[in-house]
Formats: structure tokens, sequence, C-alpha cells
């Protein structure tokens, strides 16, 4: 169980890594040709290896909810915090609902 954690939480980071280097690319002139991007690019591709792994033992159902819901959260504080973005209602109930359907799937597992 603490290797898929791990592997998810891997996954996740470096999918929070890409998003971030693709929003910095956004700002550049040379947009989807800057470094940036093609940087992003390559740490969205790595987590198919993960995600292979994964899928071997647990159900897409289970992992794709936990990795959504967690990316989620993390882009919106990145969002907020690092490149000063608004949040309204609309984010705080998506986070609240992304929230609840991992503690519901993961009373499923127990």
């Amino acid at each position: 169980m603490w290797i898929s954690v791990s592997l998810l939480a891997t996954i996740t980071v470096l999918t929070l890594l890409g998003d971030y280097c693709i929003k910095l690319a956004t700002n550049k002139e040379t947009g989807i040709y800057s470094t940036w991007f093609v940087i992003g690019a390559l740490l969205y591709g790595i987590p198919a290896v993960g995600w292979f792994f994964l899928m071997k033992s647990h159900s897409l159902a289970m992992i794709g909810v936990m990795y959504s819901a967690s990316t989620l959260v993390l882009l919106t504080m990145m969002g907020f915090f690092v490149f000063k973005e608004a949040m309204g209602w609309r984010e705080v109930i998506g986070l609240t609902l992304a929230i609840t359907a991992v503690v519901v799937l993961s009373q499923s597992d127990a």
C-alpha cells in the first residue's frame, strides 16, 4: 500500500511540476516552443510509467479519483499562492467535492 501511495505522490508531484513549467511557458513570447513548455511536456510523460504499475494492482476509478483530487487541490493552491489567481466559490465547492470523492472511495477499500 505504501508503495502505491508513494508512486501516486511522485506522479502527482511530476504532473504539478509539469503544470508549473507550462504555466511559465504561457508568459514567454516563444510559448509552446519555449524550453519551459518542453520541460513541462516531458514531466507530463514520465508519470505514464507510474500509471502502468498502479493500474496493475488498483482500479482505474480509485487511482483516477485519488490522482485527480490531489492534483486539483495542489494546482489550486499553486495558482492561488504562486500565480496569485483568484479563488471563488466554484473552486471552493470543486475542492470540497474532490475531497469528498477521495473519502468515499477510500471507505470502499477498507
